[in-house]
């Protein structure tokens, strides 16, 4: 027999081991795959009898990250069996360092995706239980907050693992953040802003707010770290960078007690004896009227003689938060105060000319 053909028998009963550890490694794996996948199968079924939606959303969740964290194992048994014969006097410190590298990041990405669905599924809860949904802001940051905290963790880990010196790195991170702060000033208003929002709370998402200074309103769909996301009420988006937050006035016309009317009506100058008459009769409909908000102040006053018109101030605020109720209310409000005026025999006054003309003037011969 030539000397590069191999003798099965001998090929075999040399790699019999390997190929064993191989085979009970591939059927350990596939078995707990069945095995995971039967027991989440009968707890969730179990769960979702008892009605707690986050708990079976976890479980479902967790599914990914557990069925990763049993093939990291067995492919670190399968590593074992194939570099232990190849290489028996080697240094075989890689593969346990994988292994706890792996185990890491599936225990980290189970946390993410555990935090992901608490964050989705709080707000539900609260609702079952009280009656109201939370303060989406609240479940936004706190979210966002544990997420970088997990990726904290997670780095602190991975680097312990490799060895390297986590004091030594704290402190050549506190240098390099000086110089980082420095060059990236903005980032880091930015960042403070978009804390300051979360704690402040000056606005939440969906309301509509505006910034007068900038000419920029609109409804806030997602506040970031960055960056405030705004769609303006022709449908365009704005992206207000979260530091301006904090040097520029914002009003959130939603939080406002009542909305305000503020109108002057006009009369002629012929209708003057009626006047009087007219400001009283206009004055107690306002003080009568159910929907005015009389805790706000009311004004109902002649004001001035105008340049073509009699004018009489009408200040009120309308009995609601809501825009285009309040617009209902100004309607019906500047109706009933036309038909009045026009019940007194009086007139809305408009814009006229006044021509006179003298009698003619003989000319001298």
């Amino acid at each position: 027999m030539p000397g590069h053909l191999v003798n099965p028998a001998s090929f075999w009963s040399a790699h019999l081991p390997t190929i064993e550890s191989l085979a009970v490694a591939l059927g350990v794996g596939l078995c707990g795959t069945l095995f995971i996948s039967l027991v989440l199968r009968v707890v969730l079924t179990a769960v979702r009898r008892e009605k707690h939606p986050l708990r079976s959303r976890i479980l479902e969740t967790l599914r990914g990250p557990l069925l990763a964290l049993m093939w990291s194992i067995v492919g670190y048994f399968i590593g074992e069996a194939l570099v232990i014969p190849l290489y028996p006097a080697g240094d075989h410190w890689i593969l346990p360092n994988t292994l706890k590298i792996a185990v890491i990041v599936i225990f980290g990405w189970a946390a993410m995706r555990v935090t992901r669905q608490v964050e989705l599924t709080w707000p539900e809860i609260v609702r079952h239980r009280h009656g109201h949904d939370p303060d989406p802001m609240v479940c936004d940051a706190a979210g966002k907050i544990a997420r970088i905290f997990i990726m904290i963790i997670i780095g602190l880990m991975m680097l312990r693992v490799l060895n390297f010196s986590i004091t030594s790195l704290l402190a050549f991170g506190g240098v390099a953040g000086i110089a980082i702060g420095f060059a990236a000033q903005g980032v880091v208003s930015n960042l403070f802003g978009a804390l300051v929002i979360y704690l402040d709370r000056p606005f939440k998402v969906g309301e509509w707010i505006v910034l007068p200074s900038l000419n920029i309103y609109g409804t806030v769909e997602h506040i970031g770290w960055r960056a405030t996301t705004m769609r303006g009420f022709d449908t365009r988006p704005y992206y207000v960078p979260n530091q301006i937050f904090n040097t520029n006035v914002v009003q959130t016309p939603p939080r406002m007690l009542a909305r305000r009317i503020y109108e002057t009506i006009s009369i002629r100058y012929a209708d003057f004896g009626t006047l009087e008459a007219i400001v009283d009769e206009c004055r107690r409909f306002v003080a009568q009227n159910p929907e005015i908000d009389h805790r706000q102040s009311e004004m109902i006053y002649f004001t001035k003689f105008g340049q073509h018109a009699l004018e009489i101030m009408v200040y009120c605020f309308a009995n609601t938060q809501n825009w285009q109720e309040s617009l209902r209310i100004q309607e019906r409000l500047l109706i009933e105060l036309g038909r009045i005026i026009r019940r007194h025999g009086a007139e809305i006054a408009v814009p006229v000319s006044q021509v006179e003309l003298s009698p003619n003037v003989s000319r001298p011969t």
